[in-house]
């Protein structure tokens, strides 16, 4: 049997934080070079959600062990499936042939129902976690409940508000911006 003393926690925490800013970044580059403009506006929503999780860490007092890292980074892979359904969904409705303009307000529509039930979802099962855990359990499902909220606020307001100011300021003009063809 060996023994795993508090310095392996002390050099697995940096590592951790580490390897989630690299995995931001690539994601912040594929969305970037996937979704374009939509990207570029996806990553500023992502970017507020972090900053505003982390913010809601510090308030709250939370703690960020290896298991809220965790937690915190399967929130901010939601909060970018969020993006995606999305993203995904204004395109299916430009290759139908509608209006930017319109794509945008249905397809946000359309992913709403989705983004909402797999959040609950999830948030039922955090809850689960945290009647039913003790200690570092109670402390991914609190950071996972945390990231939850604000990764639904961030994706259904403030990737909607930019969404929507970018195709009014005329920077969301074409099919083209979205990676649609022309029919």
């Amino acid at each position: 049997i060996e023994n795993v003393g508090a310095q392996l926690g002390a050099e697995a925490l940096p590592n951790a934080v580490k390897a989630g800013l690299i995995g931001i970044a690539i994601i912040f580059l594929f969305m970037i070079l996937y979704y374009r403009i939509p990207g570029v506006i996806a990553c500023i929503a992502l970017t507020l959600y972090v900053c505003l999780t982390l913010l809601v860490f510090v308030e709250a007092d939370v703690a960020l062990t290896l298991p809220g890292i965790a937690a915190f980074l399967l929130t901010v892979g939601m909060a970018v499936d969020a993006n995606v359904l999305i993203f995904e969904r204004v395109r299916e409705e430009l290759r139908n042939g509608m209006s930017v303009k319109s794509a945008v307000d249905k397809g946000f529509d359309n992913a709403l129902s989705s983004i909402i039930d797999s959040n609950v979802t999830t948030i039922i099962a955090a809850l689960v976690l945290y009647f039913m855990g003790t200690g570092s359990v109670k402390g991914f499902a609190v950071t996972l409940m945390i990231g939850i909220v604000v990764s639904m606020f961030t994706a259904i307001i403030v990737t909607k508000s930019l969404m929507k100011l970018a195709v009014n300021m005329g920077l969301l003009k074409s099919n083209w911006q979205f990676r649609v063809k022309r029919g």
